[in-house]
């Protein structure tokens, strides 16, 4: 057991993130299975954190642990599902990654290779920053599902843990079916799962699924096998699936083009000719009908009463899962719409420190731009760059409490009035602790107050040490006061720059935490004055190659050389960067 896997109470969000995506991964991704007492202890260390994210990922590592171990497909698929409702409840990409990848794997083991196929792209599809080898070791997976896809070839011997106890071909047909669309949210993709099924399970050429649109009164639909993905939409009383949607009956038709239904115009348009059709309605729990399912020519005679049984059995799975994609787009929705409202909050609020003192405006903003471009060099995910954005726009709320006097004073601040000023961060802590909006504001809230705290322990309000800090204040800080330095105040002007980047790394592990530092010393010069400059209209086509190539370690070091000693190429970029950088209004 590794160190990680020792101590419940010791042990970090980041510690158990990376232990998931390192060692246990690998071991995922090389059909192996993992210690039980590991992974139950790092799933307890996960909900001791309250880290959903992480019990998210640990399950879906159970799940097939569990699986490789001799647990019932069922059993996994309930694990499964379970980890992918935290995954998405906790909007972690990365969970919603690696459930992907774990189901991928399930449905390969049952031989689905199809549906092994999707789920492993659309594992690939999202992309996030994490370990090099972690998206090369599903991409590899990829090429082993690819082959036997292209091939068309299933190993006759299956891994051992893998049960075969069902032999009859209508209800495997079913209930690969049922278990493919159980763990699929996204309507699409759902469509096509579900279209790929039935075609395979009746031995069809084509089949599409057509979804009731009741508030347009049409039928729609994004999936036509054999045919370009596109969206088809016509009306609910048109057409051979219009009258099935519109009557529920199922029409079983063995020759096309005597039937009233049939549209001849499709064949003759696309070249394509339509022999049989079997047509039947989807029906929800409430047997309403929700869709319509379309099958063309049976590869063997004609579509049979069988055909019908299981395509009936097929529909009740079909139906519900069809029902509750949308439920779970319209929440989705929702959500977006929630992250928009959230969005627009923030704003309002950082607006309203600008609005107290004119000549600090955009600080907020610059602050988030640095900080950003910080998580950049970090390679930290959406969710956590998110959270520290939002940190950043808020961390100076606590001004609001500060008294005008105070705040808008041109000159010196008293020692009383200094020991006031500092009061904004204590302000700050109360005021974004009585907003709840989701678990993640909490840590936005300790972020946004911690941005004066000080590595080596000297800094306010709570005198946090070194990694007492929470890594989004530490970046915080840096970004802070860089922004400070090169600005205007009511008392001075903006630092020359060498003047600034000496404060930086002067600072190092007294005020700052090195490995910050170093990183914001990596970021190249144009990124920089993109930001220094961003409440201008600045062009810089002519300058930009030349910005690029050097960061603020290399100006840094650049100013600090003899005059005599520095190139033609450096001096035109200490020319070109001041050039930008007291152009700028801060």
């Amino acid at each position: 057991m590794t160190k990680v896997a020792q101590n419940i109470k010791n042990t970090t969000y980041e510690q158990i993130r990376e232990y998931l995506i390192n060692s246990f991964f690998s071991h995922i991704c090389e059909d192996k299975t993992l210690k039980q007492q590991d992974i139950n202890l790092v799933h307890k260390q996960s909900i001791a954190l309250k880290a959903f994210d992480l019990v998210s990922i640990a399950m879906s590592y159970l799940a097939i642990n569990n699986y490789r171990q001799g647990a019932r497909y069922y059993q996994t698929l309930n694990l499964l599902n379970d980890a992918k409702y935290l995954a998405n409840s906790s909007q972690s990409l990365l969970a919603q990654k690696i459930n992907l990848f774990c189901s991928s794997l399930v449905e390969y083991y049952e031989k689905n290779i199809d549906v092994a196929l999707n789920l492993i792209k659309a594992s690939l599809f999202i992309k996030i920053a994490t370990n090099k080898n972690f998206d090369e070791a599903i991409l590899k997976y990829k090429q082993r599902i690819d082959t036997q896809y292209q091939q068309k070839i299933i190993s006759s011997t299956p891994p051992s843990f893998i049960p075969n106890e069902i032999k009859d071909d209508a209800l495997l047909a079913l209930l690969q079916v049922g278990r493919t669309i159980a763990v699929e949210t996204n309507i699409d993709s759902l469509l096509t799962i579900i279209a790929q099924q039935i075609q395979q399970a009746l031995g069809a050429d084509r089949c599409t699924v057509f979804l009731l649109d009741d508030e347009h009164n049409q039928l729609w639909s994004k999936v036509a096998l054999g045919l370009e993905m596109q969206e088809i939409r016509f009306s609910a009383n048109k057409g051979l699936a219009g009258h099935v949607a519109m009557s529920g009956e199922t029409v079983n038709i063995k020759n096309a083009y005597e039937s009233e239904y049939f549209n001849k115009e499709i064949d003759l348009q696309t070249g394509y000719k339509t022999k049989n059709i079997l047509c039947m309605p989807i029906r929800n729990l409430s047997h309403q009908i929700v869709g319509v399912f379309q099958v063309l020519n049976k590869f063997e005679g004609d579509f049979t009463q069988k055909d019908e049984d299981l395509l009936i059995a097929i529909g009740s799975s079909a139906g519900i899962a069809l029902e509750n994609a949308n439920l779970f787009n319209k929440q989705k929705k929702l959500i977006e719409e929630q992250k928009l409202l959230f969005s627009s909050f923030i704003d309002t609020l950082a607006a309203s420190i600008d609005a107290r003192d004119k000549i600090t405006s955009g600080h907020s903003k610059r602050v988030t731009l640095y900080a950003g471009l910080i998580c950049d060099m970090y390679k930290l995910t959406p969710e956590e760059k998110e959270i520290i954005k939002n940190a950043s726009l808020l961390h100076d709320i606590g001004k609001i409490g500060i008294k005008d006097s105070v705040l808008q004073k041109e000159g010196k601040l008293t020692p009383e009035e200094y020991e006031h000023i500092k009061e904004h961060v204590r302000f700050t802590h109360n005021i974004l602790g009585k907003v709840y909006i989701s678990k993640n504001f909490k840590d936005v809230t300790e972020i946004a107050s911690s941005h004066h705290e000080k590595y080596d322990g000297t800094g306010y309000f709570k005198g946090l040490k070194g990694e007492e800090i929470p890594l989004g204040g530490r970046i915080l800080a840096v970004s802070d006061v860089f922004d400070a330095i090169t600005s205007k105040r009511h008392y001075r002007d903006k630092m020359e720059i060498l003047d600034a980047l000496k404060i930086m790394v002067d600072g190092k592990n007294k005020h700052f935490d090195e490995n910050i530092v170093n990183a914001f010393m990596n970021i190249s010069t144009y990124d920089i004055l993109k930001v220094i400059t961003s409440d201008l209209d600045c062009d810089f086509k002519n300058d930009e190659i030349l910005l690029k190539e050097f960061n603020l370690n290399d100006l840094y070091a650049i100013l600090n050389n003899d005059k005599k000693a520095i190139t033609k190429k450096q001096k035109k970029l200490i020319d070109t960067f001041n050039k930008y950088y007291h152009q700028s209004k801060g």
